[in-house]
């Protein structure tokens, strides 16, 4: 399948999505939204795909919405901006955070609003000096949305994430690596790169079902009970016991030798 503002490409088990607006700063037009949703959705349904890289191209990873697009709805009454979340946001974050292998976005630049949001909902984040984190929203008068007040609350915790969201600062490479956001800052991209492919080469060969289980129990019990999650807990180790990947990992160790995973 090919793409008008995304760029695909899958190698070695690793699916690398592009955001490819390098002269708007991969601002998020409706055909970009509509092509990330495929391309995500072609990254899902590949067998032979193991792990996700979402990055963009040129110097920045994402400015969120294209404003230029909703020019003429702003020359009216302004824009549904809840259809537009609804039906062109949400499902993006949903791809991501549903996706059934782990994904790693590399922040190569600002990722900011939208952006931010997309940035957020990946499994990993990879950095380096230029990564600004940014939600913006409440400087145009709006407030943070696809699922930014639910992981960055959650991510860096409750009074911190309202104060940076309240006053619409940028979170430093710096401050997230002290934040848990990511591991290091990288001084180059070429670094950031070198970073993540490690990253994902690693993940390409791991117990994908597993990955995908973990993620799964920190979303959902991330709003249970005590009691609660430690029956999703028991229901996931269950599942998982019964896995290739598992018995795998069972008969390496008394072998005495690596496990082979096969994502199965």
């Amino acid at each position: 399948m090919e793409f008008q503002e995304v760029l695909y490409q899958v190698d070695g088990g690793v699916a690398t999505v592009t955001l490819n607006r390098a002269e708007a700063m991969n601002a998020l037009t409706r055909q970009l939204r509509k092509d990330l949703v495929a391309a995500l959705g072609e990254a899902a349904a590949d067998a032979n795909v193991r792990a996700v890289l979402l990055t963009g191209a040129g110097r920045g990873f994402c400015v969120g919405q294209d404003v230029k697009e909703l020019s003429e709805d702003y020359a009216k009454e302004g824009p549904e901006m809840g259809r537009l979340v609804e039906t062109e946001y949400i499902p993006i974050v949903k791809a991501l955070r549903t996706m059934p292998k782990p994904t790693v976005a590399l922040v190569n630049g600002p990722a900011v609003g939208g952006g931010l949001a997309l940035a957020l909902a990946a499994d990993f984040r990879v950095i380096t000096e230029k990564s600004v984190l940014n939600p913006v929203f409440v400087k145009v008068g709006l407030a943070p949305d696809s699922g930014v007040s639910f992981y960055l609350s959650r991510m860096i915790g409750f009074a911190r994430a309202v104060s940076v969201t309240l006053r619409g600062q940028g979170i430093s490479p710096a401050e997230q690596v002290a934040l848990g956001l990511a591991s290091r800052v990288n001084a180059t991209l070429e670094e950031a790169q070198a970073e993540a492919k490690a990253l994902l080469d690693e993940l390409a060969n791991g117990p994908t079902e597993a990955y995908v289980r973990i993620r799964q129990l920190f979303d959902q019990t991330a709003s249970l009970s005590f009691e609660d999650a430690l029956v999703v807990e028991k229901n996931v180790q269950d599942d998982l016991a019964h896995t290739a990947d598992h018995m795998e990992a069972v008969q390496a160790f008394l072998e005495r030798r690596p496990p082979n995973f096969t994502g199965r």
